[in-house]
């Protein structure tokens, strides 16, 4: 059974200019797109940062193993071991126990389809590209389908994945003297491996192997076996902050966002303001770079339709690709950096104002890059 196949196709010059204009449409959506994301992160990122230092100015630290009721609706700050009376079941595989969460872990042996492709320019402006199909084997916990798969012969999956993974969380969790709000119970996730070593009722076909249950085969696994595994969350040691209500700690609301943080261990309060700063920030500069590469992309697609122009001559083709995405990229730090120092303006000047003449010197590079680039050659046979 061959489990690697490679395709040679082939786009006229004519086929690439049309599918370059269309993207015309595609690229000025992006662009359209990336604007209001830079300014709604630049507006986020200040809110954040502004909630941030209120709740790190009005934190207040106390004691977990007993409820203060003059500290209620207070900014507040506890640290302690979080547990549970609570049990929890998966009926499915006949196994009950007191923990924070409990997770169930189903894969199932598949066939993968990875590609590769390679494209070369010809003389004319047509392109060639190679593309390689490669198949197999391995465990996913997502189920694939294999009907979309290029050469979906001899490589077919199951319709479906028989059993779903699934996590079970406590409803009631405590810190001290704290009823912990499920917000808080979502962020403690240290889970450990839970060994099975005795079987339950479960369903046919399953037989204990490497901790957990398997179907099918396991010293030969073939596509469709499945295996399941699980772990647990038990009692761990948590810092958090939040708003004390009533006899527990939910989400503290401040009139620029919310806080509801929390860390595993005992880390004091200053410590986790300044992890929430630096999430912050790295949010901040990721949406950014998102943002700048819509941009780039958008622009590059906006583009597109010159270097496919140019490409009847594949060396000039090049030079003409390099010169637009050079231009693209200018045009997105460009218009990206002012946009974001539009919405920094009323906050940061300082920075705005930098981020201002960034966008300047961008524009002045990519207006004297335009004027020097090098001319597209006419098609053959195109009169003048």
């Amino acid at each position: 059974m061959a489990d690697h196949f490679t395709e040679t196709t082939t786009r006229s010059w004519s086929s690439r200019i049309g599918g370059s204009l269309k993207g015309i449409l595609v690229g000025f959506i992006l662009v359209l797109a990336a604007f209001p994301l830079l300014w709604w992160n630049e507006g986020r990122a200040i809110d954040r940062t502004q909630t941030l230092e209120t709740g790190r100015k009005t934190v207040v630290a106390v004691e977990s193993d007993r409820l203060d009721p003059a500290r209620e609706g207070q900014l507040i700050h506890i640290a302690g071991l979080a547990t549970t009376e609570e049990v929890l079941s998966d009926p499915l595989f006949d196994l009950s126990l007191s923990a924070i969460k409990l997770r169930r872990q189903v894969e199932m042996y598949q066939w993968v389809e990875e590609s590769r492709s390679t494209t070369t320019k010809n003389v004319g402006g047509s392109e060639t590209t190679e593309t390689t199909y490669d198949y197999r084997r391995n465990w996913s916990e997502r189920w694939i389908d294999s009907s979309r798969f290029k050469h979906p012969a001899d490589h077919a999956n199951p319709p479906s994945m028989p059993y779903a993974s699934e996590t079970k969380q406590a409803s009631r969790v405590k810190v001290g003297a704290f009823n912990l709000a499920p917000v808080f119970v979502t962020q403690i996730n240290p889970f450990q491996a839970l060994p099975i070593t005795q079987k339950g009722r479960v369903p046919e076909g399953f037989e204990l192997h490497g901790g957990g249950y398997y179907q099918g085969s396991p010293t030969a696994p073939r596509v469709g076996d499945l295996r399941v595994s699980f772990s647990v969350v038990e009692p761990s040691q948590v810092s958090l902050i939040g708003r004390q209500a009533g006899r527990g700690i939910e989400t503290a609301r401040l009139p620029k966002g919310q806080i509801a943080l929390l860390e595993l261990g005992r880390v004091d309060a200053t410590t986790m303001f300044d992890h929430a700063d630096t999430a912050n920030r790295f949010l901040t500069w990721a949406i950014r770079a998102g943002g700048l590469l819509l941009l780039w992309i958008g622009f590059g697609m906006i583009l597109a339709p010159l270097k496919v122009l140019a490409d009847v001559v594949p060396f000039i083709g090049r030079l003409v690709g390099a010169g637009t995405g050079l231009i693209a990229a200018l045009l997105a730090v460009a218009l990206g950096a002012l946009t974001i120092a539009i919405a920094w303006v009323l906050h940061r000047p300082l920075l705005a104002g930098l981020l201002l003449a960034l966008a300047v010197v961008a524009l002045a590079i990519g207006a004297f890059r335009m004027r020097s680039a090098p001319r597209t050659p006419r098609a053959p046979g195109v009169a003048g």
